[in-house]
């Protein structure tokens, strides 16, 4: 079955911080000037590769800026049999620029999540460290394909907290992994999810915490199971995360996968 793509992405400064240290790929397309506190893009997409991610750069003043630019700027779109290869590559490519820029700045400590998405011949794998999140829609279900690298989530594993519970706590912001380590402190060690075989009518989502701190599971669900353009829906899940406060950068990609309609040109023939 032949799929079309069409994507849209949405980065919002919020209303507490006057930065913006998130950034976003979208087949090919990055947020390239970090001075710019709010940025969309939208794509389509009929070929069987695609790539998108997001990226939620640390460190204050521009420095958060310049570790979620390496992330987006160290992947590369590839084949689906090279996907975790390729994934891999990418994390330590720029776990090695961001670590090359802390040594250049005297030792100002930055550093960056970053969740891909990788689609090809009718199948997605998502790549992510940190706690930046990818999810998946399918018949009004919300799943994510995505692994928490914070205490919170190490804390649920081990029984003390509840699922619940982890989602407010201050733990949550405490991460485990993270690009920006150096090798002798801690190896990096990026999560791959499940393969998803593609379908009509799936939708998915990469975003940064400026909206799962903001918007609940069920309304992100809510969402996604509407009738919007992914550029709609991009909207309505950032204007969610203002609308509560807005107290972190926000960043969402919304994607949605239809089957692709033959042109008028293709049926004359």
């Amino acid at each position: 079955m032949s799929l079309c793509i069409t994507a849209s992405a949405l980065s919002h400064a919020g209303k507490v911080r006057i930065n913006n240290e998130d950034n976003y790929y979208l087949q090919g397309h990055i947020r390239e000037n970090v001075e710019q506190k709010q940025v969309k893009y939208s794509c389509a997409a009929q070929g069987n590769r695609f790539l998108a991610a997001v990226a939620d750069g640390m460190g204050g003043e521009e420095y958060g800026e310049y570790a979620s630019l390496f992330a987006v700027q160290s992947l590369r779109p590839c084949s689906f049999d090279k996907t975790e290869k390729t994934a891999m590559a990418s994390m330590e490519e720029a776990n090695f620029h961001i670590c090359s820029a802390i040594q250049n700045n005297g030792g100002k400590r930055m550093g960056s999540t970053l969740a891909a998405l990788y689609m090809d011949d009718g199948k997605a794998l998502c790549c992510n460290i940190g706690d930046s999140r990818c999810y998946f829609l399918r018949d009004g279900k919300l799943f994510q394909l995505s692994t928490d690298h914070n205490k919170a989530k190490r804390m649920v594993e081990l029984g003390v907290l509840t699922p619940e519970q982890a989602a407010r706590h201050p733990s949550r912001h405490q991460l485990t992994q993270h690009l920006g380590i150096f090798q002798e402190e801690m190896r990096i060690q990026p999560a791959f999810s499940p393969v998803v075989e593609l379908q009509p009518g799936d939708r998915f989502l990469l975003c940064s915490d400026g909206l799962t701190d903001m918007v609940t599971n069920s309304s992100i669900a809510a969402c996604l199971a509407g009738r919007g353009t992914p550029e709609e829906q991009a909207f309505s899940l950032v204007q969610g995360a203002l609308d509560a406060g807005g107290r972190d950068n926000v960043t969402v990609l919304v994607i949605q996968i239809e089957k692709r309609r033959r042109s008028l040109l293709h049926w004359a023939f």
